[in-house]
């Protein structure tokens, strides 16, 4: 665990290194509460040259929940710092370990909520504001030319071998998993029976939501936390979201789900047919299976008594809760696909 006091020390000899004049000091490291896979700390860098405040993203060591690479991280943010144009704190360094002790990445501060604990406060009105905001944003994000993406994010040859991986994986879960359970298998069948149409693969963050989403001072929306960012559908990032908010309401997509889709296609210059609630429904549920195995195998050790992390005792109770949610959602999506059968029958 990194301990706030011996990392000043470390955090100015990496600043050093990265340019920092030789009067750099490091004080206020405070852990920022919010993130769950990884150590993160803010802190404030003070020299001749100014004061800036920073965030420090560090692997946990032991302790993690789920295992992403900083180094592969840091390459993606680094790219995209120096390109510009997405919307993110800036990327500043990355220590492989032999300074901090383990695997780091340094930011830029944002001074700001995040967009989940602000909308959770707001009334309708400021709740309308932060959904086309949040529409924007998606679309600015998926803009960012894919080729900025260094060799080791993930990237499919296609889009069906993308969609394909993502079904695999939840016949993979069930395979794995210490008892057998035909949710998973009813999950995945249901998934390829019902592909909704192809879109251009773009760069994705992977885990987002409005937890991942920091409000600037000027009320631009930033995305931080790119552990599981790659190439593939942007539909799958929009689905999440409204996964996620399944279970941390509001759902800033949900307010008003046709509204939204039609934003987000005109900016992104993706057809209705591409993105529309049912679309984004089909990519909540198939992006899935990579959160429920982490939540199933953590449960597994837990009950095997090769972990004692507390986050996963409290996840036992989201097993129950996310076959009920993603069963109520695929009975919906098929009633929806029967009515608009109907409704071409009748034209």
């Amino acid at each position: 665990m990194l301990e706030p006091g011996a990392l000043r020390t470390r955090l100015e000899e990496l600043l050093r290194r990265e340019g920092e004049p030789d009067d750099v000091r490091v004080s206020d490291v405070r852990p920022i509460q919010g993130g769950y896979s990884l150590v993160t700390m803010g802190f404030t860098a003070t020299s001749s040259a100014g004061t800036r405040r920073y965030v420090l993203r560090a692997d946990p060591g032991a302790a993690a929940i789920a295992r992403t690479d900083r180094r592969a991280e840091w390459e993606l943010l680094a790219a995209l710092t120096a390109d510009g144009r997405m919307p993110m704190p800036a990327a500043r360094c990355f220590d492989d370990g032999a300074l901090l002790g383990t695997p780091g990445i340094v930011l830029d501060f944002v001074d700001g909520p995040q967009l989940g604990a602000h909308a959770g406060a707001s009334d309708d009105a400021e709740l309308g504001r932060l959904a086309a905001g949040l529409a924007e944003t998606l679309a600015a994000m998926h803009a960012v030319d894919p080729g900025l993406a260094p060799a080791c994010c993930p990237r499919p040859a296609s889009w069906d071998e993308y969609v394909d991986g993502l079904i695999a994986a939840w016949r993979q879960l069930e395979a794995e998993h210490v008892e057998r359970n035909p949710f998973l298998r009813h999950v995945a069948r249901w998934l390829e029976d019902h592909r909704p149409p192809p879109a251009p693969l773009r760069l994705v963050h992977g885990e987002f939501q409005t937890g991942n989403v920091m409000l600037a001072p000027d009320g631009r929306m930033l995305v931080v936390d790119w552990e599981y960012a790659h190439v593939g559908d942007p539909r799958i990032d929009l689905g999440w979201c409204q996964n996620v908010a399944a279970f941390n309401p509001p759902d800033l997509i949900g307010l008003d789900p046709v509204g939204f889709c039609a934003r987000y296609a005109e900016l992104s210059g993706l057809s209705a047919e591409v993105v529309n609630p049912a679309t984004i429904a089909y990519f909540s549920i198939l992006g899935g299976a990579k959160a429920f195995g982490q939540l199933l195998r953590g449960i597994a050790a837990l009950a095997r008594g090769e972990t004692s992390v507390l986050t996963t005792a409290y996840l036992v109770s989201a097993e129950s809760f996310t076959h009920r949610l993603w069963m109520g959602a695929t009975r919906q999506l098929d009633a929806m696909a029967a009515l608009q059968r109907q409704m071409e029958a009748v034209r």
